[in-house]
């Protein structure tokens, strides 16, 4: 139980970094058996784990989500996946269409036009390391 303990509390620290309430690991979401509408926020790597762990929000009780809450979720994947192909131009416009009410977005609008102007190196991979 140590390790999950462990993860939990490192999740309800990431939450300050991606600027949300509530965040859950895939493992998690599995087990929630799709009680919930989710949307991932990214891949995370935390302190004393080098195994990525992929991250959710929690929208609404699944078939409760607003149509605006779809939307977001829906651009935001759009642009999450043009950041892992190294699309960051796309992945820029995309944030950028919700950034102004969607603090994740806002935050990888910021990498996300940082790297379109300077790319990282090949060895760069799209997860955010937590320390």
């Amino acid at each position: 139980m140590g390790d999950t303990v462990n993860l939990a509390a490192r999740l309800e620290n990431a939450n300050k970094y991606f600027t949300t309430t509530i965040m859950a690991s895939e493992m998690t979401t599995s087990l929630a058996d799709n009680a919930f509408a989710w949307r991932e926020l990214g891949a995370i790597r935390v302190k004393g784990r080098m195994q990525p762990v992929r991250v959710f929000e929690p929208l609404a009780a699944a078939g409760a989500e607003s149509t605006e809450q779809k939307i977001r979720a829906a651009t935001y994947a759009q642009a999450l996946a043009r950041w892992r192909a190294r699309d960051f131009t796309g992945a820029a416009e995309r944030f950028a269409a919700i950034a102004e009410t969607d603090p994740p977005s806002a935050l990888f609008l910021k990498y996300a036009s940082a790297f379109a102007q300077r790319p990282p190196g090949p060895d760069w991979e799209p997860v955010t390391t937590l320390e």
